[in-house]
C-alpha cells in the first residue's frame, strides 16, 4: 500500500487526524507527524516555514526508503510544497488542504491579529484549554508568540513565489472549502494554475477547520488521487 504523510497545520497536531487515519488505513499506509514543540514533539528548533520543511526532508530522510507521498492540512500543506521545491527526490505526490498560498505584510498582519492571547483567554477559554492539552512541549503562550513570527516572516517573504511552483516536478492537488474564510477560491486556482503538474478540488459546504471536513468526502479525493 502506498505510504502517506499527514501534516498538521498552524497551532495543530498529529493527533487531529486520529479519526481520519482510522478510515485512510483501510486503503493506505499513514504516518500523522508533529512538527518540533508541537503535539508530542519535544524537538527544540527554529521556528519558522524553513525550519519545519528541513525537519520534514530529514524525517523522510531517516524513516523511508522510497519516495512518499503527503497530505498537508493548511500550513502543512505550505511546508510540504516548500520541502517538495527543495527535494522533489523525496515526494511522490502532495496534497493539500485549506492552505494559505497567498502573503503579504497586510495579510499577515490580519492573521496575528486574530492571536492576541489576552482576548483568546478572554473569548475562547475552551480552545485555550485544547492548545494546553494538545501541546505538552511548550507554554500556550510561548506558542502563538512563535506562530506571530512565523507569519511575519511569510509576510516578509512569501516562499512559494511563481517561479518556485512552476519549477516544481510533482502532482500536486490543491484542495480548498468552498466556505473557508481564511483561503479564497480565488488563491487556491491561481496556485493550482501555477503548478506544472497541479490540479484542484473543491469541498462543498466546508469551513477551515479540519474537525469541520466531511471525512467521507476527503477519502474520495485521497482514494482519486493517491491511489
Amino acid at each position: 500500500m502506498s505510504t502517506i504523510l499527514l501534516l498538521h497545520g498552524a497551532l495543530g497536531s498529529a493527533s487531529q487526524f486520529d479519526s481520519f487515519s482510522h478510515k485512510l488505513n483501510e486503503s493506505f499506509t499513514c504516518h500523522a507527524i508533529d512538527f518540533p514543540l508541537h503535539g508530542q514533539n519535544p524537538k527544540q528548533t527554529a521556528f519558522s516555514i524553513q525550519d519545519f520543511a528541513d525537519y520534514l526532508i530529514a524525517y523522510i530522510e531517516q524513516h523511508h526508503q522510497e519516495k512518499v507521498s503527503v497530505f498537508g492540512y493548511s500550513m502543512g500543506g505550505y511546508v510540504a510544497i516548500y520541502a517538495a521545491s527543495l527535494r522533489p527526490d523525496l515526494f511522490d505526490g502532495i496534497m493539500t488542504l485549506a492552505t494559505k498560498f497567498k502573503w503579504d505584510e497586510e495579510i499577515a498582519c490580519k492573521e496575528k491579529a486574530m492571536l492576541n492571547t489576552d482576548e483568546m483567554e478572554h473569548k475562547i477559554p475552551a480552545f485555550v484549554a485544547q492548545l494546553q492539552e494538545r501541546h505538552k512541549h511548550i507554554e500556550w503562550k510561548d506558542l502563538i508568540h512563535q506562530t506571530t513570527l512565523l507569519l511575519e516572516g511569510l509576510g516578509n517573504m512569501n516562499l512559494l513565489s511563481t517561479e518556485c511552483l512552476q519549477a516544481i516536478p510533482l502532482r500536486i492537488r490543491v484542495g480548498i472549502g468552498d466556505k473557508d474564510a481564511m483561503v479564497s477560491l480565488d488563491e487556491a486556482i491561481d496556485t493550482f494554475r501555477q503548478l506544472k503538474l497541479g490540479s484542484l478540488y473543491v469541498l462543498p459546504n466546508t469551513k477551515h477547520p479540519f474537525e469541520k471536513v466531511d471525512e467521507e468526502m476527503l477519502l474520495c479525493q485521497f482514494k482519486s488521487f493517491f491511489s
